[in-house]
């Protein structure tokens, strides 16, 4: 999102009320737009569904269709498209925007033989309607093309544009779903599914077309990310590990708590939990804005400041100086983003705690959303420090990190179910407090030692360029060249 960062150092270059409002909500707009704007007709279609007495077990099927293929699309793509981001920012920094597009090319082609071998393997053997499961499978792989397209789009001026396309083909997956059922004679569920495709297909349409606006050169390298791999393979791990994380304590409920459910032998779930996990995880949305607005812009000055010092051979104590800078806006930032997200957690759970009752939720529920809520707290403040540290490159403290939180993600959460459903929900909060600890302690302890890291620890971008996938990527693009 340094693009973002960027764009919005330009608002405030205006000082006043009038121009912070509208740096926020610029930010709202591109970055959590998408997200609510999806989350919004999703919401709508299954009311659509219960209004027009279509049964609750074929809602399930629909709606675990859906979160199957958002959370697997990410799961499969999470680590990639880190390594492709890491690409796509050094060609950026070296002036070769030749390369990106083609990148994007042999990119798309690589995940979509995984992804697509590991959709149809997971369909085959589904008793689901031969046009559900196609469309079913649609949507995955649409779903992991925009993944990957975002990464490129963050590099795009345009954001306005991109956020409107979402906007654009919610309305028109919308119209389409209501079209289908009321005025065809398919199926409402898959009617919904065939209504999403096209939603995301639209997007995607969209996103490609801003991307090749914005990248109009090109070169013959489709497949030189893949060199990567070689050095930055802890990147790679790190938002792998983070990402299955995220989602570990639901498959342990999918898989072994007394709540899970099975349909039609192909989506095994547990909706009791993973239902307030949902709306636990949108309180920590103002998080993902403030990250954009505070770090991109403050930290980042700062950050700049002092390698621009050091990179040109100043004094030590103007380099002395500039660190001390950094650090004290580090933490300060950090703090502002804690008390901040602390105020929408507690009032998010203080909110729950009335409205949930309203939406069906029981007290049990209930109780697992705040619990939750708290969880995720830790867990996107944690995301913060790990970026930061990424920032700095330390990526094996950036990997252990994303390693501890997977780990304890499971292994709490298995603990907690067999003590029983009173402690439904403290494992994953109790991973995301441990993690978050974690954390803080590694990026205390690179801070402290930042003259270490920054001026002994180097490794030559030659150095970087070496590696044993060098030969694969120089093949590779011989053929698509």
């Amino acid at each position: 999102m340094a693009g973002i960062g960027f764009e919005l150092k330009k608002l405030y270059k205006d000082r006043g009320l009038m121009a912070n409002a509208r740096a926020y909500l610029y930010s709202i707009f591109v970055t959590v737009g998408p997200v609510v704007i999806s989350v919004t007709a999703i919401t709508f279609m299954q009311f659509m569904l219960k209004y027009i007495g279509v049964e609750r077990y074929e809602r399930d099927i629909l709606q675990a269709t859906i979160m199957y293929s958002f959370i697997f699309s990410v799961i499969i793509s999470s680590g990639y498209c880190m390594m492709l981001s890491r690409y796509l920012s050094d060609r950026l920094y070296l002036g070769e925007k030749e390369d990106i597009l083609p990148s994007l090319y042999g990119s798309l082609a690589i995940i979509l033989m995984v992804a697509g071998l590991a959709a149809c393997i997971f369909y085959y053997m589904s008793p689901l309607d031969t046009a559900y499961r196609f469309s079913a499978y649609l949507l995955f792989i649409e779903l992991v093309i925009e993944t990957v397209l975002s990464v490129y789009v963050s590099a795009v001026k345009n954001f306005k544009k991109v956020a409107y396309s979402f906007f654009y083909g919610t309305v028109l997956g919308l119209i389409t779903g209501y079209i289908l059922i009321k005025y065809t004679i398919l199926e409402e569920i898959l009617s919904v599914i065939i209504a999403f495709d096209l939603c995301i297909l639209v997007v995607i349409v969209s996103l490609a077309c801003e991307v090749q606006r914005y990248f109009k050169g090109k070169s013959t390298l489709y497949f030189n990310f893949i060199r990567y791999y070689d050095h930055f393979y802890l990147i790679f791990f790190t938002n792998i590990f983070f990402t299955v994380g995220l989602y570990g304590h639901n498959f342990v409920f999918w898989g072994f708590s007394g709540m899970h459910r099975v349909l039609e032998n192909t989506y095994v779930y547990a909706p009791s939990y993973d239902i307030p996990a949902f709306y636990a995880f949108l309180s920590v949305i103002p998080t993902l804005v403030m990250f954009i607005v505070k770090v991109e812009t403050e930290f980042y000055e700062k950050y700049s400041k002092y390698f621009y010092l050091v990179n040109n051979g100043a004094c030590y104590e103007d380099i002395a100086t500039a660190k001390k800078e950094m650090k004290r806006t580090i933490y300060k930032e950090l703090i502002y983003i804690m008390e901040v997200q602390l105020f929408f957690t507690i009032a998010s759970i203080i909110l729950g705690m009335k409205l949930l009752p309203l939406a069906g939720f029981t007290a049990g529920m209930v109780d697992m959303y705040n619990i939750l809520a708290l969880g995720y707290y830790c867990v996107i403040i944690m995301f913060v420090i790990m970026t930061i540290l990424l920032y700095f490159d330390n990526e094996k403290s950036a990997c252990k990190t994303a390693l501890h939180f997977m780990a304890t993600s499971f292994l709490f959460t298995f603990a907690t179910i067999y003590l029983g459903v009173t402690y439904y929900g403290l494992g994953f909060f109790m991973a995301g407090l441990m993690s978050l600890i974690f954390s803080i302690i590694q990026l205390v302890m690179h801070l402290n030692n930042i003259d270490y890291y920054v001026f002994c620890i180097q490794v030559s971008w030659k150095e970087k360029e070496r590696g044993l996938l060098a030969g694969l990527a120089d093949r590779l693009n011989r053929i698509g060249g």
